[in-house]
C-alpha cells in the first residue's frame, strides 16, 4: 500500500510554525513503514543563511501523541542529512527507533529550517507493508542508564561532551567512536545526536558489554546525551533516558524545556554560541548549567563564545565552561588525525567515574578544558584566611585579607599564563613544563578569577581579540567578600 502526501509552504508559514505536523493513517496490520520525501530548491543544512533556497528536515511520531512537550508517539529524526528511511518492530534507519507499527494516526513532522522567497513545493511517499506487526506494549524508550562506577577517583577524568554517530548526521556507527574514544586515551564520551534518542538502547548495549568485559580495553564511560538542534540555538543535555522536545522557536519553549531537563537532573549546556556555531538567536540564556566555551579546534571562533561566557560572568552568573569536539565520527581506520574526538578535551575532578560522578562535578564546576587529551593541563587554587577553593568553588574573603591565587601548568612551556577577572587580566610567561605561579591580591571588585594558557598573541588582544589562540582554560574561583569594608 502507499499513500502520497504533498502541498506548498509559504515563507510565512515558517512564521506560524517552524515544525508543521502532516497526519496519515495506518491500518491494522502493517509490518513496515517506508517514508520518502522530495522538495524543491533543496539546499543543505550548511548553506542556511548563505543561498536562497529550502531546507526542509523530517521526523515521525506513532499514534501515542505528538502534543508538545511530551510527544510520547517520537519515533526518530533524520534532519535533512536523508531523504528516506524505514522502521519496523525489528529494525529502523539509524536516527529511528523500531517497534510496533501501530495502527492509527500518525504525523511526520517537518522542520521548516530555511524557506525560498518562492516558498517550497513538497511530495511525501508513505509506503506500507504487511505482516507481524509485533506486541504493541513492548516499548524501548525510556532507557535507564547505568549508574555504577567504572573506575575509582577522586581525580580527573578526560572526555568529550559532544559527539555525534550516524545516528545523526555522521558516518559511522557506535562501535567507531567508541574505538576513537579509546585510541584518544579518553575516559568518557557524551554522545548527543541531533534530536533523536534512537541510539540510546544501542548506547546501552555497549556500555554493558564494556561492563562486562567483552571489549578489550581501558573502561570507556558512556554518557546518553541529546543536542537539542533548533533553528535558533542548539543545547545539550546530559544524562538522557528519554526523548527531549526540540520543536523550541520561543523563549517560553525553551525556558519549559528547560525546567523539564532541570526536574530529570539533566545538565543543560549551550552549545557554541558564535557566528557559525550556529549562533544563540533566543532573547535569553535560561541560566544554564554549563556552557561550550570550546566547541571542535579553537580557531573555528571559539573567541566569541569565550565573550559570551565572560559576559554571563560579569552579570553574576555561575556557568561551568565546557569544551566539546562536536565530532561527526567516520569510519575509524585506528590511524588518529589531526582533529578527532577529545578536540578539545574537557577535564572533570570526580569522585568516581560514573555517570553521577562526572555530572555532579560538572555542575560544581570543577572542569577545566585543553586542546587534546594531552594538555596543556592546569588548576587553579586559591587560599584566604586560612580557607582553600578549587576552580568552580566560591571563596569567602574577610576585608582586607589577601587572596593567593596559585596555577599550576603542565605542557605550555613558552606560552603565557593569564589570570583574567572582570576588571583585570594578569600574565606571566610560562617558563617550564611544569609550571606553577602566585599572584597575591587584595581584591577591589573582583568576584571571580579564571585562569586560561594562550600562546603569544601578534598583536594585543585589546585591539583583536581573534588574535587570542587559546591551548587550555580553567573555570572561575568565585570570590565572596565584604563590599563595603573593601572599598
Amino acid at each position: 500500500m502507499e499513500i502520497v502526501l504533498q502541498g506548498h509552504f509559504a515563507p510565512d508559514d515558517r512564521e506560524r510554525d517552524e515544525f508543521p505536523l502532516i497526519p496519515f493513517d495506518v491500518p491494522p496490520g502493517v509490518a513496515r513503514l517506508s517514508i520518502a520525501y522530495e522538495f524543491s530548491h533543496p539546499l543543505t543544512a550548511d548553506k542556511a543563511g548563505w543561498e536562497e533556497g529550502n531546507i526542509v528536515d523530517i521526523g515521525l511520531f506513532d499514534p501515542r501523541g505528538a502534543e508538545f512537550p511530551n510527544g510520547q508517539g517520537f519515533r526518530g529524526w533524520s534532519g535533512s542529512a536523508r531523504r528516506e528511511f524505514t522502521l519496523s518492530t525489528g529494525d529502523a534507519t539509524p536516527g529511528y527507533i523500531p517497534g510496533p507499527i501501530l495502527p492509527g494516526t500518525w504525523h511526520l513532522l517537518l522542520g521548516l529550517y530555511q524557506l525560498a522567497p518562492e516558498g517550497c513545493d513538497w511530495r511525501i511517499t508513505v509506503r506500507m507493508e504487511a505482516g507481524e506487526t509485533g506486541n504493541p506494549s513492548s516499548q524501548i524508550l525510556p532507557c535507564p542508564y547505568d549508574s555504577s562506577p567504572l573506575a575509582p577517583g577522586p581525580r580527573w577524568f578526560r572526555g568529550d561532551l559532544h559527539a555525534h554517530s550516524h545516528h545523526s548526521d555522521a558516518t559511522a556507527p557506535l562501535e567507531d567512536m567508541v574505538a576513537a574514544a579509546r585510541a584518544q586515551g579518553l575516559d568518557f564520551i557524551a554522545v548527543t545526536e541531533h534530536n533523536t534518542v534512537s541510539h540510546l538502547p544501542e548506547l546501552r548495549r555497549l556500555d554493558q558489554a564494556i561492563r562486562a568485559g567483552e571489549r578489550a580495553g581501558p573502561p570507556l564511560l558512556l554518557i546518553p546525551g541529546v543536542e537539542l538542534s533548533t533553528y535558533h540555538g542548539h543545547v545539550n543535555l546530559w544524562p538522557v533516558e528519554d526523548w527531549m522536545d526540540f520543536r523550541l522557536w520561543q523563549d517560553d519553549r525553551m525556558r519549559r524545556i528547560r525546567e523539564i531537563a532541570r526536574q530529570r537532573g539533566a545538565l543543560f549546556s549551550v552549545n557554541h554560541p558564535k557566528d557559525d556555531g550556529p549562533p544563540w538567536a533566543f532573547g535569553d540564556f535560561f541560566e544554564p548549567d554549563c556552557m561550550e566555551v570550546w566547541g571542535a579546534p579553537w580557531f573555528v571562533s571559539n573567541y566569541q563564545s569565550l565573550a559570551v561566557w565572560d559576559g554571563l560572568l560579569r552579570q553574576g552568573y555561575r556557568i561551568t565552561a565546557v569544551g566539546g569536539s562536536d565530532k561527526h565520527q567516520a569510519p575509524f581506520t585506528g590511524e588518529l588525525g589531526w582533529y578527532e574526538l577529545g578536540t578539545p578535551t574537557t577535564w572533570v575532578w570526580a569522585d568516581e567515574l560514573s555517570i553521577p560522578a562526572i555530572v555532579a562535578g560538572l555542575r560544581a564546576g570543577h572542569v577545566l578544558i585543553s586542546e587534546g587529551p594531552s594538555g596543556p593541563f592546569l588548576e587553579l587554587t586559591a587560599e584566604a584566611d586560612g580557607r582553600r577553593a578549587v576552580m568552580g568553588d566560591e571563596l569567602p574573603v574577610p576585608a582586607g585579607v589577601p587572596v593567593h591565587l596559585r596555577v599550576r601548568v603542565r605542557g605550555a612551556a613558552g606560552c603565557l599564563l593569564r589570570l583574567v577577572s572582570a576588571r583585570r587580566a594578569l600574565q606571566t610567561e610560562i617558563t617550564a613544563g611544569d609550571f606553577a605561579h602566585t599572584w597575591e591580591i587584595v581584591p577591589d571588585g573582583d568576584r571571580y578569577f579564571r585562569p586560561e594558557v594562550i600562546e603569544p598573541p601578534e598583536v594585543p588582544l585589546e585591539e583583536d581579540p581573534s588574535a587570542m589562540m587559546a591551548r587550555a582554560l580553567g573555570n572561575p574561583v568565585f570570590l565572596k567578600w565584604d563590599e563595603a569594608a573593601n572599598r
